[in-house]
């Protein structure tokens, strides 16, 4: 069903003014819609959003807490609060932070987890600012080089970059080669999967979901044999980095020491964000991006393709968009409904 998006904003400030004030809650609400206009093509930030509030109440009696606390950096124990609601008070500190010492780092733990990164780079992006989100995506679901068996998280990593004429150019991703949502949704509809993209238990390539997915440890979270990104070891070796930042480094869990069933609390996430102001390479950020994207677009595309400026598909998708109705599940408006009750 549809829902206007007045109607839409409405419910959403209404169910995170139970948590934040209400300039948060605006805060919340625009981001969340932004992004999902943007990116419900491919996933529904949406409903990672309304899963947050949820769990933000379900958990109101316990605050989120903080812990090692330096001037560019700090590490955020949610008490497994939903992380999106507390997202403009994360951005206001992260940009503070960076405005005085150029970069700054926010760890989140405990929580449930960054479900869609473009989320956390957007608003970052809009206001001059560069920033990068990895959050772990474990557990047992990456196959290392040359491996038999899912291992490492599908890791997602974002990036935002702010443009020309308040223009951003974002880009989130999962660094195997398909989402681990896209294995599931395969399974479920019945159809194969994309070549190049998973193996089976015996490292063979192969585009059957059930080949690579193994319930053996979990009738929930099945172990997927999904390949890194490229394939190769230069993306097998990507994914351990990422598995190190967002695990010990911050305090949180590996995807090899996580629970055998999906449990949110344990995956963690970070958001660094740099300040060209403060660093004095505004103008010549600026001028970087222009003369690559005219470079791009410059050359001519392989016949029948497109050279696209990273970004360039949401920008378009929120402008065509960002003046309709959006699309809702029942269920999941239901949800939102009783939130607000």
């Amino acid at each position: 069903m549809n829902i206007t998006i007045d109607e839409l904003h409405e419910k959403l400030v209404q169910a995170a003014e139970k948590i934040v004030p209400s300039d948060d809650a605006i805060y919340f609400a625009d981001e969340l819609i932004e992004t999902h206009i943007r990116k419900c093509n491919v996933s529904n930030p949406l409903k990672s959003g309304i899963a947050d509030l949820e769990a933000c109440l379900k958990n109101i009696e316990t605050s989120i807490t903080r812990g090692i606390d330096l001037p560019a950096y700090v590490a955020i124990d949610f008490q497994s609060h939903g992380p999106l609601p507390y997202i403009k008070q994360i951005h206001d500190d992260l940009e503070d932070r960076s405005a005085r010492c150029g970069i700054a780092m926010t760890a989140l733990t405990n929580s449930q987890s960054m479900h869609t990164l473009h989320n956390w780079v957007q608003g970052l992006a809009k206001r001059g600012l560069v920033a990068l989100a990895v959050c772990n995506g474990g557990p047992a679901a990456v196959v290392p080089f040359n491996g038999t068996k899912g291992v490492f998280g599908t890791n997602p990593m974002a990036f935002g970059l702010p443009g020309e004429d308040g223009a951003i150019h974002c880009i989130d991703m999962a660094t195997s080669e398909v989402a681990y949502f896209e294995v599931m949704n395969a399974k479920a509809e019945g159809r194969q999967m994309s070549e190049g993209v998973a193996v089976d238990g015996e490292g063979n390539p192969t585009t059957n979901p059930s080949k690579t997915l193994d319930y053996s440890l979990s009738k929930t979270d099945p172990i997927s044999n999904l390949l890194p990104l490229g394939a190769g070891y230069k993306g097998s070796h990507l994914i351990y980095f990422l598995e190190m930042l967002t695990s010990g480094l911050i305090g949180a869990k590996s995807s090899p020491e996580m629970s055998p069933d999906f449990v949110a609390e344990e995956h963690g996430s970070f958001l660094i964000v740099f300040n060209p102001k403060t660093m004095g390479t505004q103008n010549l950020l600026r001028e970087s991006i222009s003369e690559t994207h005219t470079k791009l677009t410059q050359q001519t595309p392989k016949s029948g393709t497109k050279i696209q400026i990273p970004g360039e598909g949401n920008n378009n998708r929120y402008a065509e968009n960002k003046d309709k109705s959006v699309e809702i599940d029942s269920t999941l408006l239901g949800r939102l409904n009783k939130l607000v009750e």
